[in-house]
């Protein structure tokens, strides 16, 4: 969501020799063998190998660098004692849960269920204190290395094994209905690697609840100032001759007729817009008594709430207006949406008009309702916002342009 932020960023000193990208490339990984605990500061690239020439010494080179990054990868992670938090696998709700877990992490993620919610049900002395974390939430942190998660225990009294990252992925990522994908999970990951707090939409698994009032435009409110400007008002009839309005043009009429004088560009540009637009804030609740959920195709629909790093505003017990929508989409598995489905997903969004007075551009990218696509190919996600414009609207020929005069003066 920052596509032309990331090349303006400013990089340090340290990183103006590494703009090659060497992932195509042999690299040296004995450097890794000389790193202490330390050393605080992060280990440069190794030296880059080019064409081989079949020598004892590029073998010997070769072989140990692959040996120094086996025992790279081969480092046993370990939990510190005072931080550590422990998960127990719960096959039946294909969660996890932990008891008092420690670190900031937590502020943001799981959720304590009550007692008749809760998949284990749990005593007074209980309430309150499991939290159950989604599968995205248990891979993530177990990555991290802040969550060790541990299966269920053979017998009574006894405690369950440790889990490894291989069984958490194997247990946690399903492609059945309803269940985390690789490409979900993917997206997931990133966005909270960023900072992001990312929650499941309640269209995770299914259309969702109907939409209410706020995914469609407010309707106004007859004042009692109404009722002075009617049609049979006697004010309106005695400035009738005042605002005689012209009648639209005929679609079917020569644009120039014998008699018409254009002395600005406005009257020609208006004389030419004979096509009906489309305007998103005429639109109407289609059944405000008895509302129907909108029937949306999988993966055409909203996955993910994000909320921006640092928001005040989000709460786990009530999160309150996402700044951004997301649906997931696998690229290897959908085509491109067709216009059915891209009104059902834009049907589901709540209506957030652009601000008054903003720039006629950022009011065209932003419209009256927007949700991003995360197009996920091959681990690779790609975000493409998809906005309910209105281009009618934006009258291009009335702006004028800004005048400002020079150093050396000017109009």
């Amino acid at each position: 969501m920052a596509d032309a932020d990331e090349d303006t960023m400013p990089r340090g000193p340290s990183q103006g020799t590494d703009d090659i990208d060497l992932s195509d490339e042999t690299q040296d990984f004995r450097f890794l063998t000389s790193i202490s605990k330390s050393e605080s500061s992060l280990p440069k690239r190794g030296e880059k190998d080019f064409e081989p020439h079949a020598t004892a010494l590029q073998s010997n080179t070769l072989a140990a660098s692959r040996d120094a990054m086996h025992n790279a990868l081969s480092y046993q992670r370990t939990h510190a004692p005072k931080g550590m938090t422990v998960g127990h696998y719960h096959p039946e709700s294909g969660m996890a849960w932990t008891m008092n877990p420690k670190g900031p992490l937590f502020a943001k993620m799981g959720h304590v269920r009550s007692a008749r919610d809760d998949p284990l049900g749990g005593g007074v002395e209980e309430r309150g204190q499991r939290m159950w974390l989604l599968p995205e939430e248990v891979l993530y942190l177990v990555e991290r290395g802040t969550l060790d998660v541990r299966w269920p225990p053979a017998g009574e009294g006894e405690g369950g094994l440790p889990m490894s990252l291989q069984g958490a992925y194997a247990m946690f990522i399903g492609e059945d209905e309803g269940g985390l994908t690789l490409e979900r999970y993917s997206v997931y990951s990133g966005l909270k690697r960023m900072g992001y707090t990312v929650i499941r939409a309640p269209t995770w698994t299914s259309p969702g609840p109907p939409n209410g009032a706020d995914c469609y435009p407010p309707i106004r409110q007859a004042t009692w100032q109404t009722g002075l400007l009617t049609s049979a008002s006697p004010w309106k009839m005695l400035f009738a001759w005042r605002s005689t309005p012209s009648a639209p043009p005929d679609p079917t009429d020569p644009i120039i007729q014998p008699g018409n004088s254009f002395r600005s560009y406005d009257a020609i540009y208006h004389r030419l817009a004979l096509t009906p637009f489309y305007n998103p804030s005429l639109q109407t609740h289609p059944n405000p008594s008895n509302p129907e959920p909108v029937e949306t195709t999988p993966p055409f629909r909203i996955t993910y709430h994000i909320y921006k790093p640092g928001s005040t505003t989000y709460k786990k017990s009530s999160p309150g207006t996402p700044d951004f929508r997301i649906a997931v989409v696998n690229a290897r598995e959908s085509t491109p949406p067709i216009l059915t489905q891209l009104d059902a997903l834009m049907e589901t969004c709540p209506w957030d008009p652009p601000k008054e007075g903003a720039n006629m551009y950022a009011k065209l990218r932003h419209g009256y309702k927007n949700v991003i696509l995360a197009v996920v190919d091959q681990g690779v996600a790609s975000f493409v916002r998809v906005a309910d414009a209105a281009f009618g609207t934006e009258k291009v020929f009335e702006r004028r342009a800004k005048q400002s005069g020079g150093k050396r003066g000017g109009k």
